[in-house]
């Protein structure tokens, strides 16, 4: 928009409030003191914008709010239209995607150093005073049943013990001084359930003691099973049970699907990804308009762009699970390559947020699709023309064209 254009529009708004003033002092019995000064019935659009400048000259307007030319419901429709449009990416966006796909991806093809960097970490903490103490309290409970079938590093995904989504049962075995799990005979998941154990214990007491006993497990190499995987291996099904055994078992002692490496570290890169994207766009705001705080167009490219990022970092992942199966399948190792503990290498905590990002942008489309959409050309016209097609509007022409008629042309109004 011109400077020119801007002051007109400015120009004649101030105009229009100064008759409206004038029409509501002679509504009111009153006189307005303000004159209109007269203009020639017919200008060109320069002859227009010079007698413009003249007048504000003479009125010393010198800023131009064309804010204020605006009602109240024009002012809601021009705030409720910028929101329905979304912002268009700049290359600044592009680069701020790009820049957390490639900690994604470094740590994506890293995943296995890290986790076994932060396993070596942990590892040095169970020999501390406190992991000590929380090991002699929750000895002898009896999820940590060792006998026929419940054995080997893999023991804490066959119940529910060691299974953080089912604290509920976990609890009532300590309480009871009961273990309860599945057993596979022949193919056939046999229902076990083994006593002798210190029971009696009150609600609190045994989620106490399962507590520690689950904190000094979540530090060993082994950790915790990742929630819900005991429900696959007592599922019934003999295939779900074997995946479930094998990817928390993994293809040696730590190297399974677990809290550690299935939680844990992709949710270190979730939230690198989150602080990258964040940091960019509130800086950017910042920069623009002094304030981090962001409106909602901002918010929804600020949604887009996580979901970008995280649907990046989420294909890199996948990516890694079938480079890897690939590998082994070219080696001929077949066995390893259909391991179930390389699903450990895909990002779920970044799928997952991927997931509700996107149903978020959705949600986002479907409620500026409500927004009603600006009037056309056409549409304004016929608003515009209509009130001076009324016959009081000829009648109040008529009458304003002489002298004689003026005061009866206010009277008339």
């Amino acid at each position: 928009m011109s400077d020119d254009l801007e002051l007109n529009l400015d120009t004649q708004a101030r105009r229009l409030a100064e008759l409206d003033d004038i029409v509501s002092g002679a509504l009111d019995d009153t006189r307005s003191a303000t004159e209109m000064p007269d203009s020639p019935r017919q200008q060109s659009y320069e002859e227009v914008t010079a007698f413009n400048t003249q007048l504000r000259q003479q009125r010393d307007w010198d800023e131009v709010d064309l804010d204020a030319a605006l009602t109240d419901a024009q002012r809601q429709a021009w705030d409720n239209w910028q929101t329905k449009n979304r912002l268009q990416w700049r290359n600044s966006d592009y680069l701020a995607v790009g820049a957390a796909g490639l900690v994604g991806l470094l740590c994506s093809w890293f995943d296995a150093s890290i986790d076994s960097a932060i396993r070596d970490r942990l590892k040095s903490l169970t020999d501390s005073s406190l992991v000590g103490r929380w090991e002699k309290a929750g000895k002898r409970l009896p999820i940590d049943h060792m006998g026929p079938g419940f054995g080997g590093r893999a023991h804490r995904v066959k119940s529910a013990g060691h299974d953080m989504a089912r604290p509920i049962e976990a609890i009532r075995q300590v309480m009871d001084g009961e273990f309860r799990g599945i057993r596979w005979v022949d193919g056939v998941a046999v229902p076990i359930s083994v006593g002798g154990f210190s029971g009696n214990l009150s609600p609190a007491e045994a989620a106490l003691r399962l507590g520690q006993h689950l904190l000094a497990d979540v530090v060993t190499p082994m950790s915790l099973p990742i929630p819900g995987m005991s429900l696959l291996y007592e599922s019934g099904d003999k295939a779900l049970s074997e995946f479930a055994l094998h990817a928390y078992s993994g293809m040696s002692q730590g190297t399974g699907w677990n809290v550690r490496s299935g939680i844990v570290t992709p949710s270190m890169v979730v939230i690198v990804t989150e602080v990258l994207i964040r940091t960019y766009v509130h800086a950017d705001a910042y920069t623009k308009t002094g304030s981090a705080t962001l409106d909602w167009p901002q918010q929804r490219r600020r949604t887009e762009l996580l979901l970008a990022a995280h649907g990046l970092v989420s294909a890199i992942s996948l990516g890694k699970v079938t480079a890897q199966i690939a590998a082994h399948g070219v080696e001929g190792n077949y066995l390893r390559a259909l391991h179930p503990s390389h699903i450990r290498h895909a990002n779920i905590p970044a799928l997952l947020r991927t997931g509700t990002l996107a149903a978020t942008v959705v949600g986002d489309a479907y409620r500026a699709s409500r927004i009603p959409s600006a009037r056309s050309w056409d549409e304004l016209v016929v608003a515009t023309a209509q009130p001076w097609q009324l016959d009081i509007v000829d009648r109040f022409e008529d009458l304003s064209g002489s002298s004689e008629g003026g005061d009866a042309a206010l009277d008339m109004l």
